[in-house]
């Protein structure tokens, strides 16, 4: 699969960075954290080069961490492609490109707040999809009198969280959840800086992603290491709120999706207006 050849591509960097950082800092809390942004930097480049963005030469910049006084998000927006994977889950040939952003590191540990249930941060994501259909006829997430096709949108949502996030974290397939409990559209919401965004919101029942510690997983490369105690139910169900805007670029011939998922609604709407709302989109 292709995502096994990239990152068999880029294993021997992080075996190189893993020995260094482990000589210089002796698996001090602040080796997950510099581990995390030299080796997500270099597969994130990696992958930009060879997405939809680079491609058909779009711009999509959202802004990271950095962004903020506060240490609150990750310091830069990662970038993932996932055409072969999202294909085979949607029976259709498709191309997608994943630019996400997610808790940031503690000075002081080991984790990121994405693994940290009392964090604001806790379980929570932001960024975008950009989804292009190889049927010229189509275009990904409408129906074909052009209204919005809420279960294709909502399965794009599905697809990253149940399998290239929590599955990627050990959780069994049986188990992953991902379950709309309710939703209502907003038409015709002005947003970076174009006038005819639709804005869903949501709520979901899906997966925590407190486990306890699984060995040496990819997925903590990026997030650090969890650390539930041991009379803890591993990626137990609970409960989120999700944002989505949706919009067709036919300049792009692409969907774009701008969204945020946090289980409290002050870190979207927090992250709606300070960050996500600066995204700028345009061709370069």
């Amino acid at each position: 699969m292709r995502n096994r050849k990239r990152w068999v591509a880029v294993l021997g960097l992080v075996l190189i960075i893993s020995l260094a950082l482990s000589a210089i800092f002796l698996k001090a809390p602040i080796y997950y954290q510099a581990r995390s942004y030299l080796v997500m930097s270099v597969f994130s480049l990696y992958e930009k080069m060879n997405s939809l963005l680079d491609e058909q030469k779009i711009v999509l910049d959202i802004p990271g961490g950095l962004s903020t006084k506060e240490k609150d998000w990750y310091p830069f927006v990662m970038v993932f492609n996932a055409d072969q994977g999202f294909s085979g889950y949607m029976g259709r040939d498709l191309r997608l490109t994943i630019l996400y952003n997610f808790g940031s590191f503690n000075w002081w540990g080991a984790s990121s707040s994405f693994f940290l249930e009392d964090s604001r941060y806790f379980n929570s994501f932001y960024g975008a999809y950009v989804v292009k259909e190889m049927d010229p006829n189509r275009r990904f997430g409408f129906t074909a009198d052009g209204s919005l096709d809420i279960e294709e949108i909502f399965k794009l949502a599905e697809y990253d969280f149940k399998y290239l996030v929590i599955k990627s974290l050990g959780c069994p397939e049986d188990k992953l959840t991902m379950e709309i409990l309710s939703y209502e559209t907003m038409p015709e919401v002005s947003y970076a800086g174009y006038r005819d965004w639709t804005r869903i919101d949501s709520l979901l029942l899906l997966n925590s992603p407190a486990h306890r510690y699984k060995g040496e997983r990819r997925a903590y490369i990026q997030y650090g290491n969890p650390h539930l105690q041991e009379k803890g139910e591993e990626f137990r169900l609970m409960t989120s709120q999700g944002r989505i805007y949706v919009r067709y670029y036919p300049e792009f011939e692409c969907t774009v999706f701008l969204y945020i998922l946090s289980p409290e609604l002050s870190t979207i709407n927090e992250c709606d207006e300070r960050i996500l709302s600066k995204t700028v989109i345009s061709l370069k």
